[in-house]
């Protein structure tokens, strides 16, 4: 009943912006038209090279294939990591 309960607001929340946001751009008088796309852009700008940041900082942060092998290596002769051939 939950999940029915979340969808409906959603439903309800997106058609309630879609209808605001296309007042805004078409029927406030000005400069709110120009001021609404400004702001679009900037946070279209702003999430994207938030994505890109992250996922620059995931590569920055993740090992490298041959790190990982070594240490993959280095378990198994310590006997540390059950060998996969059996």
């Amino acid at each position: 009943m939950k999940e029915k309960l979340t969808g409906f607001l959603m439903i309800l929340v997106s058609t309630v912006a879609a209808v605001i946001y296309t007042y805004l751009l078409l029927l406030a008088p000005e400069p709110i038209p120009t001021l609404t796309l400004k702001v679009t852009v900037l946070l279209i700008v702003l999430v994207l090279l938030v994505v890109l940041g992250w996922i620059g900082y995931v590569l920055l942060t993740t090992e490298s294939p041959e790190d990982v092998e070594k240490l993959v290596r280095e378990l198994e002769e310590k006997g540390e990591l059950a060998s996969e051939g059996g």
